[in-house]
This record gives C-alpha cells, structure tokens and sequence, in this order.
C-alpha cells in the first residue's frame, strides 16, 4: 500500500525535482489487519501536501513500530520533508479548513486546502492524533500511530506474483482515452512498467476514431471530457460492432453512475484515483 502511495505521488514529487523515500523498520509486521483505503488517505494527504512545500528536496516515508512488537502492534508513520517549515505560532492553524498559516507562502505554493483538516478529522475517528515537529526554513514531521493485529497468514512471496503477472500484461495494446495531462502521465507509466502498448486519445471522438484504424485488447475510458464524453463514445464503439473491452474511469461511484456505465456498453469500471493494483487486476481480467 506504501508503494502505491509513492508511485502516485512520483510524478507530482518530479515536477518539484523531490524524490520519495520509503523506509520500512524490519520490525514491522509484514501482514496486518486494517483500513487501507483510509490509512491510504491518510498517506496520500501528507506526501501530496510535503511535496507541494518542498522543491529540490527529500520527501521521506518512515514506519517504525513502537514500543515491544506484540499484539495490537503499534506502528508509527512519519512525513518528513526538508521543505519551507512551519512557524511555531501557526502550527496549529494548518488544521483548520482552508485557513493558511502565511498568505505569502499560500500565493507561491498554493494551501494545503482541506487536506489536513481531513487528515485531523479521520484520525479522530480511528482515536489517533496527528503531531507536528517544524522548523520554519528547514522542514517538517507530520506523524501518527495506529494499533494494528498481525494477520499471521502466510504470505505468498510478492516477487515472483509480480513478475508472472507482469509477463502476462507484456505487449497487450491499450486505448487510453484521457484528457487531463496528470491522469495521463500516472496511468501511462504504471502502464509502461508493465511493457504494455499504450495509445492515447484526449477525448472521445479521438477515441472512436483510433479504434476504427486500430485493434486494442483494452480500453481505459474518462467519462467526462470535452467534445465527446465517455459513455458517447462507448455507445458509437458498440455500434460499429467492436467488442473490445472497455474499462471505465470515473470518479463517482454511485448507483446512477454504474447503471449509465454498464448501459452504454461498458465492462468495468475503476474509480479515480486508483492504484497500480487495482489497474493491473482490471487490465487482467479484462484480457
């Protein structure tokens, strides 16, 4: 899950010339029993908001158990960047819903939104805390801990999953039909990692038009995008008689959204922002 966090946040992390460590105590558990998805918010929230006030930096991940290693497990996960910093007077500030510690800084680097507040709040709820160590100018600690029971099932060596999988994905053509430049950089290269064909269109009627010309074992399709939409370029794709499988990008997931996406002609769906895993197991299936 940690790796997913940071092969998301790699692009973001680039384009302000940071890199993502990850490192892991061997004392922690390899297998436990949790939230991923909210423990997953969590650590989206802290990389994303450490690398938009860091440039030319280090973002690191760190998890260590505290304490005896026994059950629950207590695992701390720490953010640290070498970033701007926080004044010691508006630490607490930075928890509030869009109020920013320093209007100057708001205007370079943009604010941290509702990121931390959310943060906060879902920590709250899992009776945790979230802590801050800053030093304005040179960084900051953003940390939590969380009691976790060990699942002592055996796991199957992820390597060798890894690479049969990968081997299977190997030189398989996918459409990409995407129009926002981000979405398109994280998908192509988590796609790319796995030496699959990529083609891409910016919006559904580029799409129709490629599959027309091209054979594609999948396609990855936006619903909402300009000129043409995904569900009407899916429905032009059914009528041209291609069964080719398509694989839906949505943000929402609710009843409606999934009636109109079956509907139309469409095989699946993921829902944005996904992971590596979650878009290799569709891709899988899909083939």
């Amino acid at each position: 899950m940690l790796s997913d966090v940071r092969s998301t946040n790699r692009f973001k992390a680039d384009e302000h010339q940071n890199t993502i460590n990850l490192n892991i105590d061997e004392n922690v558990p390899d297998l436990v029993l949790g939230d991923s998805l909210r423990l997953g918010q969590l650590m989206n929230n802290l990389v994303s908001n450490a690398i938009k006030f860091t440039s030319n930096g280090d973002i690191n991940i760190n998890i260590s158990v505290v304490g005896e290693s026994q059950d629950p497990t207590y695992v701390k996960f720490s953010v640290v960047d070498n970033g701007i910093g926080i004044e010691k007077e508006n630490i607490e500030k930075i928890f509030e819903r869009f109020t920013q510690a320093n209007s100057n800084i708001t205007r370079e680097h943009g604010g941290s939104g509702l990121g931390l507040a959310i943060i906060k709040k879902l920590l709250v709820l899992m009776d945790a805390d979230i802590h801050v160590e800053s030093v304005f100018g040179k960084g900051s600690n953003f940390y939590f801990t969380l009691p976790f029971v060990k699942d002592n099932s055996l796991p199957i060596p992820e390597k060798s999953i890894e690479s049969n999988e990968n081997v299977l994905l190997e030189g398989i053509k996918v459409l990409l039909v995407e129009d926002i430049k981000f979405n398109v950089l994280v998908a192509k290269k988590m796609m790319e990692n796995w030496k699959i064909d990529i083609d891409l269109a910016e919006n559904g009627l580029v799409a129709v038009e490629k599959v027309k010309n091209n054979n594609y074992d999948v396609i990855l399709m936006d619903l909402q995008m300009p000129i043409m939409d995904g569900l009407s370029a899916t429905k032009k794709i059914r009528e041209m008689g291609i069964n080719t499988h398509i694989i839906a990008l949505t943000a929402s997931v609710s009843n409606d959204t999934q009636s109109e996406v079956y509907s139309c002609g469409m095989n699946n769906y993921l829902t944005k922002p996904f992971n590596p895993k979650d878009l290799h197991e569709a891709i899988r299936r899909a083939i």
